[in-house]
């Protein structure tokens, strides 16, 4: 028999957890949140005080206690008449060599002369291997809500992470904790000084997001703790693939000052597919300037990059363009030569998508750039006796209508009035022949 894979363990963890704590648990970890003591909730019309803790009248705001509950006061009093509070808890205990990780929303709603409303769920567990492999698991989030934590009530479901969503789901589904706690931990956890870490770093939950990849416990050993609490406090990963940058600053004892700066260098050295192996491209001796030089040589291969994709899509146009001459010309055929004269006026129809562009350029309108050669209306052009342009005419040919009559610049032609006269006193020969072409 095959032994269960990493996955298929944690689920079976997953399915024998309780989706949310018993009453005493429920009432531990809303201990543990709230030890720092209660807030007292000031009525501002009566000028009473009570409790937020058990709702009763406290009488006198010296008091350092209450007298019914015996909760210690931290805070001085509001005016509000309800209040809200919402934060995370974070247990860490093991599971065999698995390392589990269980967060809790604490809810409590507070109103004046009434008790506590508390509300205790578990929203995420996220497990741990060894090898710093993870699996997390969390309920659903309302994905039309604009806030991170609106989980939804159902079950706790796996979530798979995406290697190219990898920093959203670090965002997604690991929230800042207000207080944690330890029950066990496992060996490997032990071994990397977990609550000595957390310790050091006041609690801040955002360890676990670094100390669970192998790097990390090379980070704290080599004695690299600017770049580790760069990589806690901004929530931030090394590039992938670039681990082993660090071990190369290990062997050539180089000291990381500035590691924003550092680590966007490794990530132009990786776009620029220059070896991250090299110690002369890792560890260079300043920083700044091998920074700058790779920012220069990053823009040169945008910009050549920009201009052959320009180029290409130059190519695309022009192949585009003649394949829309020969629809142009094989869609409309005969009926190109369609020609109406008047006094001092001729209209016919534009011959190719060249007089399009022509026409456009000439009458600064959009005939050409929003592709009327396209439409199934046909395009006009009326000009005088000398060759001017008069305007520019969209005609419908299923219905014999002028659709519009444009001069330049889109302004109403002077002689407007004559253009559609002339059309329409040769509609049905239009028509005519346009049947026949």
């Amino acid at each position: 028999m095959r032994p269960m894979t990493f996955e298929q363990r944690c689920i079976v963890i997953n399915n024998r957890l309780r989706d949310n704590p018993e009453g005493q648990t429920k009432q531990a970890i809303y201990r543990k949140v709230f030890q720092s003591g209660i807030i007292v909730r000031q009525y501002r019309r009566r000028k009473v005080f009570y409790c937020s803790e058990c709702g009763c009248e406290t009488g006198v705001l010296t008091q350092k206690e209450c007298p019914v509950c015996h909760a210690k006061w931290k805070a001085q009093p509001v005016e509000d008449r309800k209040g809200t509070e919402r934060y995370y808890h974070m247990e860490l205990e093991a599971k065999g060599d698995i390392q589990l990780c269980r967060i809790y929303r604490v809810e409590r709603c507070t109103w004046y002369g009434k008790a506590a409303s508390i509300n205790v769920w578990e929203v995420e567990r996220i497990m741990y291997a060894p090898t710093g492999e993870r699996r997390v698991f969390a309920r659903n989030v309302q994905c039309m809500s604009w806030y991170y934590d609106a989980f939804c009530y159902g079950p706790i479901k796996l979530k798979h992470e995406y290697r190219n969503m990898s920093r959203s789901a670090e965002l997604r589904y690991n929230l800042d904790m207000s207080s944690w706690h330890i029950r066990s931990l496992t060996e490997q956890w032990r071994y990397k000084g977990i609550n000595v870490l957390m310790n050091q770093y006041d609690g801040d939950s955002n360890v676990l997001r670094v100390i669970a990849y192998p790097y990390a416990e090379t980070m704290l050993k080599a004695g690299y703790e600017i770049l580790f609490k760069y990589l806690v406090n901004q929530i931030r990963l090394l590039p992938r693939g670039a681990e082993h940058a660090i071990n190369i600053c290990v062997r050539n004892h180089y000291k990381i000052n500035d590691p924003s700066m550092w680590l966007d260098h490794l990530e132009m050295l990786r776009y620029l597919r220059l070896d991250t192996h090299n110690a002369y491209y890792v560890c260079p001796d300043n920083l700044s300037k091998a920074h700058s030089e790779l920012l220069v040589r990053k823009r040169k291969v945008e910009e050549k990059r920009r201009a052959e994709q320009a180029l290409r899509d130059n190519q695309k146009r022009l192949m585009r363009m003649e394949k829309e001459k020969k629809s142009y010309e094989e869609r409309w055929g005969k009926a190109l030569g369609i020609s109406l004269s008047g006094k001092n006026l001729n209209v016919r129809p534009l011959q190719s998508i060249d007089e399009f562009a022509a026409e456009g350029a000439a009458m600064h309108h959009c005939v050409f750039a929003n592709g009327y050669y396209n439409k199934s209306n046909m395009i006009l052009s009326a000009k005088d006796s000398e060759g001017n342009r008069l305007a520019t005419i969209e005609y419908n040919i299923h219905k014999g209508e002028i659709v519009q009559c444009r001069a330049a610049c889109n302004q109403v032609p002077e002689r407007d009035k004559e253009i559609r006269q002339l059309i329409v006193r040769h509609r049905k020969d239009f028509a005519q022949i346009l049947r026949a072409a």
